[in-house]
């Protein structure tokens, strides 16, 4: 007996001991924003806390993620992961910004003295392993804090830098160039900033947004930075490192980090390690994919999974095609095969995911998550309809509203709650293999199962705002019956499979579901009618195309693109039907015509296969201006650019364009200077365009958001930065408040243009676009911060000079009327 209870404790402590990562959901924490549980330690003396200021210090620390240990683990996760414990640099004068984020090291083997002391540290890993969770902790090595940089070739030390002006543990503390016998360490490499993220030296060797870059092929920094990080394994017993700006040190480092002999997996037995590539991939390509991949041949074991947060926010926020959703998630059951790939739809270093967008967008997002296999992750505050991206969960912190938010009854923490369970109870979702079924060119129905050896998921989800219809082709035998296992607004009954496989769904707005492929049958009738039309598959039309067709039926029913309210019911006549496919009013591509007839029965149903036709027409100059130079500086002409080298003339409208194919608008602004300081997707950055559409005869309204300005009338709203675009409709629109987003159009840079594609079906596929006005306006946007860059009186170095709070945010702009 006793024999057999210690093989029951030994087998009960592996399972504790060596969790499967894939099982897990964790729960990222900022610290110094997520609670204060030691006001004694906010305030080092240094004017480095300010609790109303978001760019210093807040007051959040370790003690006080000890003491909300319950809620935590209430939502359902199984740990934290938590930004960086280690001591920073507090305030770097020449960005005008704190290290309150834990990135800017001072000192990588002590805690940061506003966040407690090792003894704190060690009791928040006791205590949330004594409740199960594991703890993450968020490491960095490519660079420290900003304590020197070379400007003009001029090397200086940063002397205004709190509390230090040099790290405070060596060898890093060698960081005088000036100093023969520093630089001869080489513990740094003396660069400035990368300017071009293309070229590999630079982008593994200059520093990246002015911190200091660490030498990572000098094998005294190889050896201090492995014994700094084995060091918290050993005191504090963390069970994992997410590692910042990977792709910005040599991937032999990390070889050596993780799998030598004294490396971070020795130290700690199913230790886990993922990886910050951010890299994003364009639609129906994988050049991300294929460069993240080949970490896991250097020692990562998990890999964060930047290209498909891009694609939710595409596709699910962003209403673009879901066939890019069904592409990427085919894509990543290769990586899956390497690693775990840690999936998010938002984190601490871009705009929250509900910034913008409704909160039922936010749970789709989130429940479409937890139904594929990687290792979610939910970023604070989302349990609490968090829109600022660092705002705190604590009432004196910043961005709190003077509210405690640790609310176990709010809505959204009990769906996630519920959607975790959930996704623990259907292995599939963990360990399955993910194939499409079914995709749409346009905004609308996605379809994918989801199978490991225990089970087999159907996931039907419509991102649409409108209810869709589709007829799907599967493989799965006539008369398979699926049943609904979660339900998120839609449809509860059970599904039964037509002949040849096919399935019929009406699918309303913005739901998901969850179908088990069960093993049960039932008797299907099918209805025959005869059916004939002039309509090929994968037909082009070039110009107005009209439809006949003949049937015994007695009604034709006709849905384009899925759309169910736009159906057209025909009623046969003499055998005969048509209808008019006028190419105008769709949008460039593909699009789906479905077919259903109905006899003199309602029972008399039969839905045919879809067809899919093709429209090709010309594109069409709609208007095109130029615009002065040198007239970027407000309204009143007094505004400056922010003091960083990095602003240009970024701001400066020179000549914009529109152009249509069909129903969709082509905009294009040419600026002054394009500059990729930052490395945005989008291919610019230090400038944001707020373009406004106004529709003749409709009304709008005049208040742009955010900008402290009004004009005649505005429709339509595009909001486009270097990262993100959204399209939003004036509906809602406030001072402070954006309308409701409609979709995220395409952005690209192509000839020194900043191209913008708006699909038509987002502005009501008009035929005709002749006197439509567009307003653009040029500014900045702070995307760490979720706000515009602010306007003060004096220049800073990422504060735009020249005004006040109260003045337009507009630096730039340019009216277009279209003419057809």
């Amino acid at each position: 007996m006793k024999k057999l209870l210690l093989i029951a404790l030994i087998i009960l402590f592996s399972l504790i001991a060596f969790p499967n990562w894939q099982d897990k959901v964790l729960y990222f924490i900022m610290i110094d924003r997520f609670n204060d549980g030691n006001p004694a330690n906010n305030d080092q003396g240094f004017n480095e806390y300010n609790p109303y200021d978001g760019a210093k210090y807040s007051g959040g620390d370790l003690e006080g993620i000890i003491q909300m240990i319950d809620y935590i683990k209430g939502l359902g996760v199984d740990g934290i992961w938590i930004t960086p414990p280690v001591a920073n640099q507090w305030w770097d004068p020449w960005v005008n910004y704190g290290g309150y984020h834990g990135y800017w090291a001072r000192n990588f083997k002590q805690v940061d003295e506003h966040f407690g002391d090792l003894e704190t540290y060690k009791k928040l890993s006791q205590k949330l392993h004594n409740k199960g969770l594991s703890l993450i902790q968020d490491i960095v090595v490519n660079h420290v804090g900003n304590y020197f940089r070379f400007k003009n070739g001029k090397f200086e030390i940063n002397k205004g830098s709190v509390p230090t002006s040099a790290p405070t543990q060596y060898p890093f503390n060698q960081n005088n160039f000036n100093d023969e016998e520093q630089r001869k360490l080489n513990i740094y490499h003396w660069t400035e900033d990368i300017k071009d993220y293309k070229d590999l030296n630079q982008k593994l060797n200059y520093q990246l947004a002015g911190l200091d870059d660490l030498n990572t092929e000098n094998p005294l920094v190889r050896k201090e930075l492995k014994e700094s990080y084995k060091y918290w394994i050993k005191e504090v017993d963390v069970d994992g490192f997410r590692v910042d700006t990977a792709m910005y040190v040599p991937k032999d480092f990390w070889r050596d980090f993780f799998l030598s002999d004294d490396g971070i997996y020795k130290q700690k037995e199913n230790f886990i390690s993922f990886g910050e590539v951010w890299l994003t991939s364009k639609p129906l390509s994988d050049e991300a994919e294929r460069e993240i991949e080949t970490y896991f041949d250097n020692g990562f074991n998990a890999m964060l999974d930047f290209p498909l947060n891009e694609e939710i926010k595409r596709v699910i926020k962003g209403g673009q095609p879901t066939r890019y959703l069904a592409y990427r998630l085919e894509r990543r059951n290769e990586l899956l095969k390497k690693g775990i790939l840690v999936t998010f739809i938002d984190n601490h270093d871009m705009e929250r995911f509900l910034k913008g967008t409704q909160p039922v967008v936010l749970e789709q997002a989130l429940l479409f998550l937890m139904t594929i296999p990687g290792m979610p992750v939910i970023y604070y505050g989302t349990e609490q309809y968090f829109t600022q991206t660092r705002a705190a969960m604590f009432e004196g912190g910043w961005g709190s509203g003077g509210v405690n938010h640790f609310d176990k009854d709010s809505e959204i923490y009990r769906f996630i709650s519920k959607i975790i369970s959930f996704r623990k109870k259907h292995s599939a979702t963990r360990y399955g293999e993910v194939k499409a079924i079914y995709y749409e060119d346009t905004s609308g129905i996605l379809v994918y199962t989801v199978e490991d050896e225990n089970e087999k998921l159907f996931v039907v989800m419509n991102t649409s705002s409108e209810k869709k219809i589709s007829n799907i082709k599967t493989n799965f035998e006539e008369g398979v019956v699926l049943k609904p296992v979660y339900n998120f607004r839609g449809q509860t009954y059970n599904l039964v499979v037509k002949s040849s496989g096919f399935l019929n769904l009406t699918v309303p707005e913005r739901s998901l579901v969850v179908y088990e492929v069960t093993n049960e049958k039932e008797e299907v009738s099918d209805v025959d009618f005869d059916f004939k039309v002039n309509l090929r598959n994968n037909q082009i039309i070039t110009n107005e195309f009209i439809v006949e067709g003949n049937t015994n039926a007695k009604y034709v029913y006709v849905y384009i693109d899925g759309k169910y309210s736009s159906g057209r019911k025909i009623e046969v006549e003499n055998g005969k039907f048509s209808f008019v496919i006028d190419p105008y009013r769709y949008d460039p591509g593909n699009h789906r015509v479905l077919f259903k007839l109905r006899g003199k029965s309602f029972k008399e149903i039969k839905y045919l296969e879809e067809i899919v036709f093709n429209i090709d027409i010309q594109k069409k100059e709609l208007a095109f201006s130029l615009d002065p130079l040198n007239d970027d500086k407000g309204p009143e002409g007094r505004y400056v650019y922010p003091t960083d080298p990095s602003f240009k003339r970024q701001m400066d409208i020179v000549g914009a364009k529109v152009e249509k194919i069909g129903s969709t608008l082509i905009i294009y602004i040419k600026p002054r200077d394009l500059t990729t300081s930052w490395n945005p997707p989008n291919g610019f950055d230090h400038v944001t365009y707020q373009i406004f559409i106004d529709v003749p005869d409709k009304k709008g309204v005049s208040v742009l958001p955010f900008q402290n300005y009004e004009i005649e009338d505005w429709d339509y709203e595009i909001f486009v930065t270097g990262w993100s675009s959204s399209l939003y409709d004036s509906k809602g629109a406030e001072k402070d408040k954006f309308g409701v987003q409609i979709l995220s159009p395409d952005v690209l840079v192509e000839d020194g243009w900043v191209k913008i594609i708006v699909k038509g079906f987002g502005i009501g596929n008009p035929k005709s676009y002749d006197g439509w006005k567009i307003y653009i306006t040029s500014w900045d946007y702070d995307g760490v911060e979720s706000r515009f860059r602010p306007l003060n009186k004096e220049p800073k170095a990422y504060i735009m000079g020249g005004g006040d709070e109260n003045d337009p945010y507009i630096m730039d702009d340019i009216l277009l009327v279209l003419k057809e």
